[in-house]
């Protein structure tokens, strides 16, 4: 059902005709990278809505974009008084747009550019996929091995909204998300194809916050994957 592949594409011969696209960026404390993916997706005359979720970030995520909003119209800004989970972040940031296309992306990539962008988008219209998925090459080695590992966990998609609508929503919660769409993708059957996106990754989560924090939170990451899959796979 996945196909792995590095597409070659060019944004021109495929505006006519598009559907309606909006990125969707949760954000949890990431005051100094937000601004940095929000620049590339920018410049990215595809999307026309740029949905940021703050999921009440404590370190000014917020504030940067809100700056970048007086940059570009196509940002929008919701926020959530306490830290929900991404899963929650991104469903409330769906429920705020009606494009046909959702783009979801992490919040502290490095090395994204708009070639990266306009892959994930053209190659769903391209090959008339239900969903890609971008994998990391040729970052740094963590992020290299861990999408080389599991990449199914990839945060960066791009697939229809009834498929995004349709999945265990009860799944998705914290750290799930991206659990709860692949299983959806295989039991429903979608069509997907793995991008790869050279030069591109993002800090552990022991660098974000601390080694002991970051371990702590890696643990509870993995408890929450293993109850997505499960909970994904019951309510198929």
């Amino acid at each position: 059902m996945f196909i792995e592949d590095q597409l070659a594409v060019t944004p021109s011969s495929f505006q006519q005709g598009f559907p309606s696209i909006s990125a969707v960026l949760p954000v949890y404390n990431e005051a100094s990278a937000v601004k940095r993916v929000l620049d590339i997706l920018c410049q990215c005359e595809l999307i026309q809505q740029i949905v940021v979720v703050d999921d009440g970030s404590t370190d000014g995520s917020a504030q940067k974009v809100v700056e970048a909003m007086d940059c570009d119209a196509r940002i929008h800004l919701l926020t959530h008084a306490r830290n929900l989970g991404k899963g929650q972040a991104v469903f409330s940031g769906l429920q705020s747009t009606q494009s046909d296309l959702i783009l979801l992306l992490d919040a502290d990539l490095w090395g994204l550019r708009v070639q990266h962008v306009e892959e994930l988008i053209i190659g769903v219209l391209k090959d008339n996929l239900d969903m890609t998925v971008g994998i990391f090459r040729g970052g740094k080695i963590y992020s290299d091995f861990s999408h080389w590992a599991t990449p199914w966990l990839s945060g960066q998609r791009c697939l229809w909204r009834k498929h995004l609508e349709g999945i265990c929503w009860k799944a998705a919660e914290g750290y799930g998300l991206e659990t709860a769409i692949t299983v959806a993708s295989f039991r429903k059957h979608w069509r997907c194809k793995y991008v790869i996106w050279r030069g591109v990754f993002h800090p552990p989560s022991e660098i974000h916050r601390g080694i002991f924090d970051g371990i702590l939170n890696r643990a509870k990451m993995y408890l929450q994957i293993g109850r997505a899959f499960l909970l994904a796979n019951l309510n198929s």
